[in-house]
C-alpha cells in the first residue's frame, strides 16, 4: 500500500510544476486518482484472473513534452498495484525515436488452496513424515493457505534511427519473468488413478533481442534482420515425495519442466515496384536455429507401494542436446496487366531439420534386453498458388484462387528402433493439400455492400500401411490434424447504412471438416456462426448492440482395448463413439448520452454470454460390474460440458467541472457461473487414491464494484 501511494505521489510531483503553464508551454498531460469498493461473494481467482482489482485507491497519469525538435510522452496506470503498466516514447524529429515499457500483472489461477506438502511452490516437495502417516483430513494438513498464481513482469523497449535516410535501423528487446505456482498432477507408479495434485513451482525468464537494418526508396526495399532469444528455467526439476507409498521406504517422483534453450534467427526481405505490367515483386528468406540442453533422469520408480524400489536405466549418454533448424524462402508477384485485372502469384518453402542427439536407454524390468531410442522428426513444406481479381462492373468484382501445398515428413517412429517393423507406426509421411477459393464482392447501392466467399480443401495422404495383424488398429486410424480431409467453408458479409447515422453489419460463416476415410478417430466437425452488429448515432447520442450465435458439433469413433474394430465386442475390447455438441450465444446493448455537451455524459452497457455443451457417448459393451450398477448407453452422456453463463453491467457518469478537472462515477456488476461435468463437485479430496488441493473450487462469482475517479489535466 505504501509503495502504491508513493508512486502516485511521485507522478503528481513530476507533473505539478507544469500545471499552470501558458498556452505556449510544451508540456501537457494529467493525473488521475480514484478509489473503489468491491463486494465479491466469493474470493474467486477467475474474477481476478488477469487483474489486481481490490478495494482501495488507484491512480496514474500521463505527461507529454513536444517542441519543434524533441518530443516525449509517458503514461502509467494502476501504479503500485498487481497489474500496473508504464509506457514511454520519445525522440528527435527526423533523427531517432525510442519507446520503453514495463508491465507487471498476475495470472491468478486459484486462491486459498491447501496441500499435504510442507513447502508449496518449492522444488523439493516433502511430506511432514512417512506417506502412510499423512492425515486424510484436509484441516490437519501441515501447509498454510497459499495461492496458485503466476506473476508476470515484462520490461523492454525499441530504438529507431531515421537520420540515415534512405537507410533505416531498428532494434527491439524485452525480458519477461514469471514466478509462482500452478496446479500439477503427480502420480504413483503402482496403479492407475493414484494421483496427487501438487503446487508446481514456476520460475523462468525469456529474453528477446531483434535488430533490423534496411534501405528503401520509392522503387526498392531491402532489409536484413536478426534476433536472439534465451529462455532460462530455474525450476526445471521438481522432486516430490510419493504420497502413496505405504512401507518404511519412501519413494520420490520427479516432474520435468522445459529446459534452458536458445534461438537464433536471421532473415532478409526485399521488394521492387514499378515493374512491367504495374508489378510488384517481393522475396523473403530466413533461417532459425533452436538449441537446448538438459540432464536426463537415469532412474525409474518400480516395485510396490509397500516396497518401492529404484531401478537404474542404462543410458547411452547422460544429457540430451536439442538442435532444430528451420529454413524458409518465399516470393510473390502482384501484377495489374489490364485495367480491371489484378493477379498474384506466390511460392513458399519451409524446411525443418532435427539434428538433436539420440539417446538409447534400457529398462530391464519392462522391456527385458530391448532398448528404446528417441525419434527425430524432419519435414518440409512446399506451397505455391495464386489469385486473380477481375472487376466486371464498377460495383461488382470476382476473385478466384488456388493453393497447392506438399508436406513431406521423415521419422516419428516413436518408442521403436526399427521403422517399418511389425510394431512401427508410420504417421502419415506425406500430405498434399489442394485449396480452391472463390469470392464475389457486390456493392449495388451506396448504402449496401456484400461479399460471398467459398473455400474447398482437398487433403490426400500417402500413408504406408504396416504389415501384420498387430497393425490392424494402427492402419485404421488417421490423425485428424494431418490426415485425409475434405473441408468446405462459406462466409457471407453485408454492410448496411440505410439512413444517416445507422450502421449495420451481418456475417454468417459455415465450416465442415469431413474425415471420410477414417475407420477410427475423428469423423467430422461442423460449425455455424452468425454475427449481427449495429450502431446508431442521433443528436450526439450513440446506441449500439451486437448478437453472436455459434453452434459446432464433432463426431468421433474410437476403440478401447485395441484390436480389429470389425471384430465382435468384448468387455475388454470394444468400439465406442462420442458426439460433442456446443451451443454458444452472446449479445450486448449499450448507449452513450452527452446530457450536457462537453460537460455531463452518461454511458450504460450490458453484455451476456452463455455456452451449452453436451457429450453423447455410445459404447458397444459394458462390463458385468457396470451392468450390475445400472450403467448403460442411456446414462453415460455428459450433459454439462463446459457450460457457463457470464453477464456484465456497467454504468458511468462523467462531469467536467472545468477544463482541467473531471469527475467520473462508475458501477460494474459482473457474474460468472460454471457448470462442467469435469469440475462439478471438485473439492479437497484427501482420499487414499487422490489428493486435491482445491485449485478449481473458486470459479463462480458475483462482483459489485463502485468507483470514483478525479482527472486533472493541464
Amino acid at each position: 500500500m505504501k509503495s502504491r501511494f508513493f508512486l502516485i505521489a511521485l507522478l503528481g510531483l513530476l507533473l505539478a510544476p507544469y500545471a499552470y503553464g501558458d498556452d505556449n508551454n510544451p508540456f501537457s498531460g494529467g493525473v488521475f486518482l480514484g478509489g473503489r469498493t468491491l463486494n465479491l461473494n466469493n474470493q474467486s481467482a477467475n474474477f481476478n484472473q488477469y487483474n489486481g482489482i481490490v478495494p482501495g485507491l488507484f491512480g496514474g497519469g500521463n505527461a507529454a513534452y513536444d517542441t519543434d525538435k524533441y518530443y516525449f510522452d509517458v503514461d502509467g496506470a494502476y501504479l503500485g498495484e498487481d497489474d500496473m503498466n508504464i509506457k514511454a516514447k520519445g525522440g528527435m524529429w527526423g533523427m531517432f525515436k525510442f519507446s520503453l515499457f514495463y508491465t507487471d500483472y498476475p495470472h491468478n489461477l486459484s486462491f486459498e488452496d491447501r496441500t499435504i506438502y510442507t513447502d508449496p511452490g518449492s522444488q523439493n516437495l516433502t511430506l511432514p513424515g512417512r506417506a502412510s502417516a499423512t492425515p486424510t483430513n484436509s484441516s490437519l494438513w501441515p501447509s498454510t493457505s497459499f495461492d496458485y498464481k503466476i506473476q508476470r513482469k515484462d520490461v523492454g523497449g525499441s530504438f529507431d534511427l531515421t537520420a540515415i535516410s534512405p537507410f533505416f535501423f531498428n532494434i527491439t528487446s524485452n525480458r519477461l519473468e514469471r514466478e509462482g505456482e500452478r496446479p500439477w498432477a503427480g502420480h504413483s507408479a503402482y496403479g492407475f488413478g493414484d494421483t496427487v495434485e501438487l503446487p508446481l513451482p514456476i520460475d523462468d525468464h525469456t529474453t528477446n533481442a531483434n535488430a533490423l537494418l534496411g534501405w528503401k526508396s520509392k522503387q526498392f526495399y531491402a532489409a536484413l534482420g536478426g534476433g536472439f532469444s534465451e529462455y532460462g528455467d530455474s525450476a526445471e526439476f521438481t522432486r516430490f515425495q510419493d504420497r502413496f507409498t505405504t512401507g518404511a521406504t519412501q519413494a520420490f517422483g520427479t516432474i520435468v519442466g522445459p529446459p534452458d534453450n536458445h534461438s537464433w534467427t536471421v532473415n532478409f526481405t526485399g521488394s521492387a515496384r514499378q515493374l512491367p505490367f504495374n508489378s510488384v515483386f517481393a522475396v523473403n528468406a530466413g533461417y532459425q536455429e533452436n538449441t537446448s540442453s538438459t540432464n536426463i533422469l537415469n532412474t525409474i520408480e518400480t516395485g510396490t507401494a509397500a516396497a518401492p524400489t529404484v531401478t537404474a536405466l542404462s543410458l547411452s549418454q547422460a544429457s540430451f542436446d536439442g538442435d532444430v533448424k528451420y529454413y524458409n524462402v518465399g516470393a510473390n508477384l502482384t501484377s495489374n496487366p489490364l485495367k480491371d485485372l489484378t493477379s498474384k502469384l506466390y511460392f513458399k518453402y519451409f524446411d525443418r531439420q532435427d539434428d538433436s542427439s539420440q539417446v538409447t536407454f534400457t529398462n530391464p524390468l519392462s522391456l527385458g534386453s530391448g532398448s528404446v531410442t528417441n525419434a527425430l522428426f524432419d519435414y518440409d513444406k512446399t506451397s505455391l498458388g495464386g489469385d486473380v481479381t477481375y472487376r466486371f462492373l464498377k460495383n461488382l468484382k470476382g476473385i478466384v484462387g488456388y493453393d497447392f501445398t506438399d508436406t513431406r515428413r521423415e521419422g516419428e517412429y516413436d518408442f521403436f528402433t526399427t521403422p517399418g517393423s511389425a510394431f512401427g507406426i508410420d504417421n502419415v509421411p506425406r500430405t498434399v493439400d489442394n485449396t480452391f477459393r472463390g469470392e464475389i464482392i457486390y456493392n449495388p447501392l451506396e448504402w449496401l455492400g456484400a461479399r460471398l466467399k467459398y473455400q474447398k480443401l482437398l487433403r490426400d495422404t500417402d500413408t504406408e500401411l504396416q504389415p501384420g495383424a498387430t497393425n490392424i488398429e494402427a492402419n485404421s486410424i488417421s490423425r485428424f490434424d494431418i490426415g485425409k480431409k475434405n473441408q468446405d467453408m462459406w462466409k457471407f458479409e453485408a454492410d448496411l447504412t440505410p439512413i444517416e447515422g445507422l450502421d449495420v453489419s451481418l456475417e454468417y460463416a459455415y465450416k465442415l471438416d469431413s474425415y471420410d476415410d477414417n475407420i477410427l478417430g475423428m469423423q467430422d466437425e461442423e460449425e455455424n456462426e452468425f454475427i449481427l452488429d449495429g450502431s446508431y448515432v442521433w443528436r450526439g447520442m450513440k446506441f449500439y448492440a451486437f448478437f453472436d450465435y455459434d453452434v459446432d458439433t464433432m463426431d468421433q469413433y474410437q476403440r478401447s482395448g485395441g484390436g480389429n474394430p470389425a471384430l465382435a465386442p468384448t468387455t475388454t475390447a470394444f468400439n465406442w463413439s462420442a458426439n460433442q455438441h456446443n451451443n454458444n450465444y452472446a449479445y450486448g446493448v449499450g448507449t452513450s448520452i452527452p446530457i450536457i455537451k462537453n460537460k455531463l455524459a452518461f454511458n450504460l452497457q450490458y453484455d451476456f454470454e452463455k455456452n451449452n455443451g453436451t457429450a453423447d457417448f455410445t459404447s458397444q459393451s459394458f462390463s458385468a460390474a457396470q451392468t450390475a450398477a445400472g450403467i448403460n448407453n442411456g446414462n453415460i452422456d455428459i450433459a454439462p460440458w463446459d457450460d457457463y453463463t457470464r453477464q456484465d453491467i456497467s454504468a458511468m457518469v462523467s462531469y467536467a467541472f472545468n477544463k482541467n478537472i473531471t469527475f467520473v462515477f462508475g458501477y460494474l456488476y459482473s457474474q460468472f457461473r460454471l457448470d462442467d461435468g469435469l469440475l462439478n463437485g471438485y473439492a479437497y479430496v484427501p482420499s487414499t487414491a487422490v489428493n486435491l488441493t482445491g485449485a478449481y473450487t473458486d470459479q463462480n462469482y458475483n462482483a459489485n464494484i463502485y468507483y470514483v475517479k478525479v482527472y486533472y489535466r493541464f
